[in-house]
């Protein structure tokens, strides 16, 4: 005979688990990039004006301690879980160069330094949760820079200052990745929340200039940020199989118009489980699986997204588990929600142009 609470103790403690999961991938997994204004100023923020004496110098990105991966010296096994239950496939010979998202919230200066790099606990879960999408698709490099506070997207006036700097590290991590490192070969431009401002900058202002680079830049993954359609020489990509494009998306929940995020028609969307830029939702059993934080893709055939005026809208999950989610923005689950999609999406695309052509 069963030991009917012995049973409801065993299943409240798998549900306290993976809500645990589900509540760590969503909101801690690369850390809540946007919060309001409030909330950021409880925490402890730049004490004066951006100092342009502090970090007046340039970073040697030959040194690897100037770097968080490099496909040339780290193995990516390292960034997969065995509990993903990965299927091995083929690693074309094509580079990810990808620049992380804010990890600076309690600082009282306006931009790190390089003492984090190495020690930042958030960038090796920003490379897990991230980046570990491409990981044995393609190659990976991602640089270290010294990015902005997250106060920058609230006092403009310094927070420009402030990503200046942190851009010109990216621009110089992005020159060597090209002379020493990419060696000629197509490459993948990707980001998330200010990487993806770094990464915009660097198209609209480095690669429109520098057609033999930018004629080797396969695709851009954009994501976490408002990206005009128009922005940039780029256009925006509309299927599952095209190259030379940037995709995008932002997501939240279905029905929510985010107050301090910029949304219309002209702001490029495209679904990440579908691939396609229309509002037709997509059908949960596209959905091939969440990222959790420790490692393991769950909850497959759980999510229905569709695109509207530039949002990603998820639709409400019938999943208990999913529903306990406490936000209506998912964006520090951009990659995580979707993660499985992109990755075999990334495969097929490469697929299609190199192997199948």
């Amino acid at each position: 005979m069963i030991n009917h609470s012995i049973s409801k103790k065993i299943i409240l403690n798998l549900i306290i688990r993976r809500m645990k999961y589900l509540f760590l991938i969503l909101s801690f997994s690369c850390v809540n990039q946007i919060r309001s204004q409030s909330n950021l100023e409880k925490k402890l923020t730049p004490d004066s004006d951006f100092d342009s004496t502090i970090n007046n110098y340039q970073l040697d990105y030959s040194e690897k301690k100037n770097w968080a991966f490099r496909a040339d010296e780290d193995n990516y096994q390292k960034l997969i879980s065995k509990k993903s239950r990965l299927k091995s496939s083929k690693t074309f010979d094509v580079n990810v160069f990808f620049i992380h998202p804010t990890t600076l919230y309690t600082s009282d200066k306006w931009n790190s330094d390089t003492s984090m790099f190495g020690t930042d606990g958030v960038i090796n879960l920003c490379l897990k949760n991230q980046v570990s999408c491409f990981a044995g698709v393609a190659n990976i490099y991602v640089p270290h820079y010294r990015q902005m506070h997250i106060y920058s997207y609230i006092d403009t006036i310094n927070g420009y200052k402030a990503y200046d700097l942190a851009f010109n590290d990216v621009l110089q991590a992005f020159k060597y990745f090209i002379k020493y490192l990419n060696q000629g070969k197509d490459f993948i431009l990707a980001g998330h929340s200010q990487g993806t401002n770094h990464a915009m900058r660097l198209i609209t202002e480095y690669l429109q200039y520098n057609n033999d680079i930018s004629s080797k830049l396969l695709l851009s993954y954009l994501i976490g940020m408002n990206v005009e359609k128009s922005f940039s020489f780029i256009p925006p990509c509309e299927s599952s199989e095209d190259l030379f494009c940037f995709l995008s998306w932002r997501t939240f929940s279905e029905n929510n118009y985010p107050t301090n995020w910029e949304y219309g028609n002209h702001i490029s969307s495209i679904n990440p489980i579908s691939w396609t830029t229309d509002s037709l939702p997509s059908t949960k059993n596209m959905h091939q699986g969440i990222l959790l934080p420790n490692g393991s893709v769950m909850f497959k055939n759980s999510l229905s997204v569709f695109n509207h005026k530039g949002l990603l809208w998820l639709k409400r999950p019938k999943n208990l588990l999913l529903n306990l989610y406490p936000s209506k923005n998912y964006h520090p689950g951009d990659y995580n929600l979707f993660w499985n999609n992109i990755r075999n999406n990334l495969y097929s695309r490469l697929k299609n142009f190199y192997v199948d052509n």
